[in-house]
Order: structure tokens, then sequence, then C-alpha cells
């Protein structure tokens, strides 16, 4: 339940400062005033307090009384919900600030739209909704009853908090969007890979082999380049050849012996020294038996007489030593000439192994037999040229028949993968596409239920019954049974009006002032009350705005007799005639172009 208890407001329209008003205070309250006095503005800031706006559209520039020297106005509002007591506080200048109190702490958002909206939350139902269940004029009628047929069922949907259901349908209508784009993105992805599998599907996907890449024999370049130059200087080459054909003849004229052994030259100088001394013990020793020979009588140089058998003892003994002298010379002198022998030989072969090794230097191997034909030679150079040629061709080939099949085989390895994420990419994507049909068709049947006709059409055609009883229950007291009023939701989402007078179907537009004026009460009335049966947001205050101004003396009777009766309602007739006298009166009064409320 919410109860509006008390509205304080400064400088609004018409208003100077300090303005009170006491919506609680009695079941039904007269408010009473001239024309353009301000009575109708209560119902504007009241608006203002909990909305920021109001149902006149009047700019925030505009609300400021302009008669005041004061530059700020001010709203206060106190009111209920449940055991909760709140408090509106506005204050509007050069800026605007507005706080939230609850049970007296400051529960205000972080800017003034925050804070709006959390009033909204509190109260329940949003402006439009508000404006059209708390305030009633006589200048127009009950918006609900002259509104078009969609229109109505929308206004039926937000007062009897039936759009918690088309919230649901509305996110159920979302999501179904959301889904068939993700089915219509799925079905592009499908449609995109069976044309790229569709494509490759009669394509050769075989792989090119790869051939063998022959080598170049890495002695034929040499050889071209040696039989170049065999064509550029084969005057000199010939010459050559010729030249080391003929070291090659001597050599052939060299006979080779096996080197003997080194001669004993110390031995053969031994022998020589020792031969030396054996001539000189031969030529000492005749010389000495010459001499001997000479001696007879007295020797010259003792001039002793002579020994003969002793001259003959040292003849015969020296003798003995030439002979044996001769003999060891002949031996020596066979030894000496077996070494020279030896050692000529020895020289000769040395000699012969040294010009054979000569000649065998200065033969070169690589030089042919036969001179060189420069005819041979230029054949040969274009037969190995061409061989030169033909073969880097081959490999050229080869080369790039294989760079053909690597580029080949590796497009086909890439789509082979390619194909098989496909396939596998189509598989996940067509078994996403039957869980989403599923999921659309689930939401669908949801989206249809909370649809306005779905389930929130079976609640209204429910209620309406409900509003319609009512609502002639309250017609029946204020037209005395003339007037009847029936509700009919058709099959094309609309609620329609059908008002009876005396059982006779009229238009609401045929109605007189007061006729209507019974009509829009009854039906506001029914509204609150089925209200009240089905939500928390139910409301105590209801104003209405000269509506008794079009009733005659015993329709204002009976509205008054009707509105003392409702539980739970505070009402404001608002009028600058009338006047009952049981009831409580505010009056409203403007001097100076400021108006203020005096009770």
């Amino acid at each position: 339940m919410i109860t509006i208890k008390e509205l304080r407001w400064s400088n609004l329209f018409s208003y100077g400062a300090n303005n009170k008003i006491n919506f609680v205070h009695a079941p039904l309250t007269q408010l009473v005033g001239r024309n353009g006095h301000g009575k109708s503005s209560i119902a504007l800031i009241l608006e203002e307090a909990l909305y920021n706006k109001n149902s006149k559209g009047i700019k925030k520039a505009d609300i400021l009384n302009r008669h005041v020297k004061d530059k700020t106005y001010t709203i206060e509002l106190d009111f209920s919900r449940d055991d909760s007591d709140y408090t509106v506080k506005t204050t509007r200048g050069a800026q605007q600030t507005v706080k939230l109190l609850k049970n007296g702490k400051d529960i205000s958002g972080h800017t003034a739209t925050t804070t709006y909206k959390m009033i909204e939350d509190i109260i329940g139902i949003d402006h439009k909704s508000f404006a059209q269940i708390v305030y009633q004029s006589n200048a127009n009628s009950l918006e609900f009853l002259t509104s078009a047929d969609t229109a109505r069922k929308k206004f039926l949907i937000e007062i009897l908090n039936l759009t918690k259901y088309t919230k649901a349908g509305e996110i159920f209508k979302e999501l179904g969007t959301d889904l068939k784009q993700e089915l219509s993105g799925i079905q592009g992805k499908i449609t995109t890979i069976q044309a790229w599998l569709d494509k490759y599907a009669n394509t050769n996907l075989s792989y090119k082999q790869e051939v063998t890449v022959p080598t170049l024999d890495q002695q034929l370049e040499p050889q071209l380049v040696e039989v170049q130059a065999q064509i550029s200087n084969i005057d000199k080459l010939n010459k050559q050849i010729n030249q080391n054909n003929t070291y090659k003849k001597q050599l052939t004229n060299i006979a080779v012996l096996d080197i003997p052994q080194a001669p004993d030259i110390k031995r053969m100088q031994n022998m020589e020294s020792e031969y030396t001394n054996h001539l000189r013990t031969v030529r000492d020793g005749e010389a000495f038996i010459e001499k001997l020979n000479k001696l007879s009588g007295v020797c010259p140089t003792c001039f002793s007489l002579i020994n003969e058998a002793k001259v003959n003892e040292l003849i015969v003994e020296r003798t003995s030593e030439i002979e044996e002298a001769r003999a060891s010379g002949v031996v020596c002198a066979v030894i000496i000439e077996d070494i020279k022998q030896q050692k000529q030989q020895y020289d000769t072969s040395l000699a012969k192994q040294a010009e054979w090794e000569k000649l065998h230097l200065l033969i070169d191997k690589n030089l042919p037999q036969q001179v060189l034909d420069k005819n041979d030679l230029q054949r040969e150079y274009e037969r190995v040229s061409t061989l030169i040629t033909k073969t880097r061709e081959e490999i050229q080939r080869c080369e790039q028949h294989n760079s053909s099949a690597k580029a080949h085989n590796t497009k086909v390895d890439t789509i082979k993968q390619q194909l098989g994420e496909m396939r596998q990419e189509l598989e996940e994507h067509t078994f996403q596409l039957g869980l989403i049909n599923e999921r659309i068709n689930i939401v669908s049947i949801l989206n249809k239920t909370f649809s306005t006709t779905g389930l929130v059409a079976y609640k209204i055609e429910c209620l309406v019954k409900d509003l319609e009883e009512i609502t002639n229950q309250y017609l029946v007291e204020l037209s005395d049974g003339r007037f009847q009023i029936s509700f009919k939701v058709n099959s094309s989402d609309k609620l329609n009006v059908v008002i009876s007078d005396n059982g006779r179907d009229i238009d609401i537009s045929a109605l007189s002032g007061g006729e209507k004026a019974r009509v829009n009460v009854a039906t506001l009335l029914a509204i609150r009350k089925l209200m009240q049966t089905l939500s928390s947001s139910r409301i105590n205050l209801l104003i209405l705005d000269e509506t008794v101004e079009a009733l005659d003396v015993d329709g204002k009777d009976k509205l008054v007799e009707v509105l003392l009766k409702e539980e739970h309602l505070n009402t404001f007739l608002v009028s600058h005639g009338f006047s009952h006298p049981l009831l409580e009166k505010v009056n409203v009064i403007k001097r100076n172009n400021i108006s203020r409320i005096e009770a």
C-alpha cells in the first residue's frame, strides 16, 4: 500500500513560500478556490516530486513562480510503503538536487536520474499510470475509456501489474530475435562451407610424384676448361709432349742396376796405410841388407871386426821380414783394388740412378703420349660442353617439376586439412543448428505464451470480467442503474468498451458532462479497487478536479456517499463553487499573483 501523506512546497507555479497540504487528514476533502488560483497545480507538484515531470509537459524553466523574488523552488513529499516511511526533497535553482530518505536515512542515488528511478521502483507504476489513477479532471474523459482499443489493453496491463508477463514476453521475443540471428549466421556459415566443399568435390587431390634430380659430373667442367686451355695452347703443349717423349725415351735407355753395397772406404784407407807401411818395411829392409852386404873386415863405425855370422843372421832375419811385408802388401793391394772396384761400381750405379731420377722428374705424366690434334680437341670440347648443357637443363627441368610437385602437394595437403576441418565444422554447425531450432521452437512457444494474446490475454480476460462487475456496481449507485458498461476482449489483441444507456449501446462521446463524469469516476474507482486486490502498488490518493461541477445535486450527493464508503482512500474534490457542509475543506487563495493554501 502506497500512502501519500503530506506535500510541502515553495515558489512553484502560482504559489509562494511555505505551502503544505495533508492528504490523510480525512477520507474526503474539498479543495476549493477560484479559477486560476492553483488548485489543479497541486497534482502537478505531486508528479514533479515523484517523477521529476508533469502530465501537462510544463518545462522546468516555467515552473518557478516568476512573481517571487526567490529564484529557487523546493518540494518535499512524505509517503509510506508498507512499514517504511519515505521523504523526497527536491530543490531546483541554477542546479537541481534531489534526496530520498527512508526512515530518516539518506538512500539517494549518485545522480538525480538514479534517485527518481529508485522512487518509481518504490511506487511501482510509471508516471503516466500514476497520473491517471490519482488525478481525474472534468475537462477530459478517463484515457482508459477514450483511447484506442490496443492502448486501452496496454493501460490495463500496466495498471493491473501484468507487465511482468509482457516484460517476460519481450525478453523471449528479443531472445527469439537473437536466436534467429544466430540461426541465420549459422545457416550462412553452413551455406559457405557447403559451397566450399562442393567447389572441391570434383577437384583432383592426388599427389604428384617427384623425380630424381641428376647430378653434374664434377670432372666435366674442369675437363672443359682443360680442353679449352689445350686448344688455346696447342703448339706449346705439343712441344712439351715431344720433349716429354724424348725424356721418356732417354729414360728407357738407362739401365738402372741394383745399387751395390757401399764400399768400406775406411777399410780401404786402412789398407792403403798398411800397404804403405809394408812397402816401407820392404824398402828399409832391402836398404839394410844392401848395407850389410857391403860390410867386410872392420866395422867402419866402431872399428871392430865384423861378425860375418851375425851379419848373415841379420840378413836372414831382415829378409824374412821383407818377404813377410811383401806378402802382406800383396794382400793389402788386392783388398784395396777390390774396394776400388766396388767403389767404381757403386759410383757408376749412383750416377745412373741420379740421371734416371733427373729424367723421371722431368717427365710430365699428365701429358699425353701423342701430340694433340686441334680438330679432335674441338670435337671433345663440343661434346663435353653439350653434355654439361644437357645435364644442367635436365637438372633445371627436374627441379622445376619437383618444385611444382611440392607446391601442388602442399596445396593438396592444405585443402585436405581444410576439408577435414570444414567437414568437422559443418557437423558442429549442423548440430548447433538443430539445437537452435529446438530453442527457437521453445522460445516461440514461450513468446506466444507471454505475449498480449497469450497468458496476458487470458489474465486480462479474467480481470476484465471483475473490472466490468466492479464498474457496474459503482455505476448502479451513481446513475440509479441507468448506465451499464461492458468490456470485450477480441482475438485481435483489442479491448472494446461498450456503454449502454437503458439497454441501448451508445458512444462515450455522446454522453453529457454529468453522464461522462459518472462513467469516468465509476471506472476509475473500479480500476483502483481491482488494483488493491492484485498489487501492493495501490495508492490512497485520488484527486477529482471539478468532477462535481457537471453533476446535479443528487449526483453530487451520490458521489460523496460513494467516496465516503471507500476504504484506504483519501479523495480531494477540487471545485470552485461546490461546498458540502459535512466535508473537510481546504481553501486556495491568491493575492498579488501569489497563491497559498489556507486550511
